[in-house]
């Protein structure tokens, strides 16, 4: 089994994220400026550079800085965020070992919205309109809120196991979603009242994308199986071509939906300009053990970061001709964000 599989017990989620296709690439003002770059950290191997102390939980760097500080909870094993945004404000949350952990005042107090029984939270994915409706990923299933958390419903009709790893809204219908679960990816079209099998062909499912443009088109990765795409929303699947059938924990398609990002246990970082079709590897470093989620601008920028089991965070700027080293080694980062 892969070493990263072995240090979080839990697949590594995987970030739906995008960055302009690679073919149309121009240098534009850096987008980054006046943003928060936040880092979510499962596992910490040692110190932690960059001014931090060695712990794990939610960090954050602001726009020009190195430094990253721990804003909440040093110990906090963190599996993954969320960040809604509305007319009510905005609203930060932590998919955590002992809940769902939820701001409203921009990071600086937390209140915990689950009990015990929705305890441990893998991934996290608030409805995009409605702040009352929120998912969560859990060991037991798919759990959902109607009011802002107060109450949880499970939601697995149709499911075989109960193991989701990452719940994802789909990027057109907020009221369809996937659900990245112990033996396939699973698909809802009324909100997570029922689930279907996509029978994606991997017995060990670790990473899911959507491209944003042709929503009918996705990307799974697996266990020691490489990459598959399906055309058509589900209904087929076949093989990605170039890409070794070795583990990819992470995937990231552009919002332009021509350039793909992939990576996963010691294969470094692959790219596709033709939606994940056929693929060409882009970096490699020998010191990364594994990538374990991949963020990039949503913007018009080559500005791109991939957050490893436990080197940290190496980012490029531009599209990943350059790396360099970003803070948080020794640091298994499971999830980027930039916002505002």
């Amino acid at each position: 089994m892969a070493v990263i599989t072995k240090l979080a017990l839990v697949a590594t989620s995987v970030l739906l994220v995008g960055l302009l296709s690679a073919a149309l690439w121009q240098v534009p003002p850096e987008t980054s400026e006046g943003k928060t770059t936040y880092a979510v950290v499962f596992l910490n191997r040692g110190h932690v550079t960059g001014g931090t102390q060695s712990n794990v939980g939610l960090f954050k760097r602001l726009s020009g800085d190195t430094v990253w500080t721990n804003i909440y909870r040093r110990n906090l094993l963190s599996f993954g965020m969320g960040i809604w945004e509305g007319t009510s404000g905005t609203r930060y949350y932590i998919a955590a070992g002992n809940g769902l952990h939820r701001s409203v005042d921009g990071t600086t107090s937390w209140r915990v919205l689950t009990d015990w029984h929705t305890e441990e939270i893998l991934s996290v994915a608030p409805d995009p309109i409605d702040s009352a409706v929120i998912y969560v990923s859990t060991p037991f299933g798919v759990f959902k809120s109607v009011d802002e958390g107060r109450h949880w419903e499970k939601k697995m009709s149709g499911m075989k196991k109960w193991f989701v790893k990452k719940v994802v809204l789909d990027v057109k219908d907020r009221k369809k979603l996937f659900a990245v679960a112990e033996e396939d990816i699973y698909c809802s079209t009324d909100a997570g009242e029922h689930w279907e099998s996509l029978h994606a062909g991997l017995t060990d499912v670790q990473s899911f994308a959507q491209d944003p443009v042709f929503p009918e088109h996705l990307l799974v990765g697996g266990e020691d199986n490489g990459i598959r795409l399906s055309l058509d929303g589900g209904k087929t699947w076949r093989p990605a071509e170039g890409v070794p059938k070795e583990s990819f924990y992470a995937i990231a398609v552009s919002p332009d939906g021509h350039t793909a990002y992939a990576g996963g246990f010691k294969t470094g970082l692959w790219t596709s300009t033709d939606a994940g079709v056929s693929w060409k590897l882009l970096w490699q470093n020998s010191d990364i053990e594994a990538i374990a989620t991949i963020y990039v601008e949503k913007s018009n920028s080559p500005h791109l970061m991939i957050g490893t089991s436990g080197q940290g965070i190496y980012e490029s700027p531009d599209a990943g001709k350059t790396w360099r080293s970003a803070g948080l080694q020794g640091c298994q980062v499971r999830q980027i964000e930039l916002y505002p």
